[in-house]
């Protein structure tokens, strides 16, 4: 497992979608002690977790804004998603091709892409249908 602080990080990271993707392809990550898989054509890009602008009034399961390369991404908790307790002591941030790549998700680690027969034993969660509802959620309160 790699953490954030052992890996180099390079400035020609691009804004594309993923090059990587395939049909059963997966992104291997942790929030807490939950290990799990989302699926490659999910992701947009993997950087680690910039710090995040908190936003007054929206619920706990957003944690704030993240300024990447002058693109706003609202960042969501990763434990909240997954109805984790305890607050988010995550080190990457995961975005989303979702919303024009505008979403992303902190999680605690993200270990490795397999292709999916080598992660069957992990569950592949739908992180877009997780995040997409609570997104809504705060637009209609605006």
């Amino acid at each position: 497992m790699l953490r954030h602080r052992d890996l180099h990080i390079l400035s020609s990271s691009s804004t594309e979608p993923m090059t990587e993707r395939g049909p059963g392809r997966v992104v291997v990550c942790r929030v807490g002690e939950e290990r799990f898989a989302v699926s490659v054509t999910s992701v947009r890009e993997i950087l680690a977790a910039p710090e995040l602008t908190r936003i007054p009034g929206v619920s706990t399961a957003v944690r704030g804004l993240a300024n990447v390369r002058g693109t706003l991404v609202t960042a969501m908790s990763g434990r909240g998603l997954l109805g984790l307790p305890g607050p988010d002591s995550g080190d990457w941030l995961l975005v989303l091709s979702a919303r024009d790549g505008r979403v992303g998700v902190v999680m605690d680690e993200v270990e490795d892409l397999h292709e999916e027969a080598g992660a069957t034993a992990l569950p592949v969660l739908d992180i877009e249908a997780l995040v997409l509802p609570l997104l809504a959620s705060e637009q209609d309160r605006a």
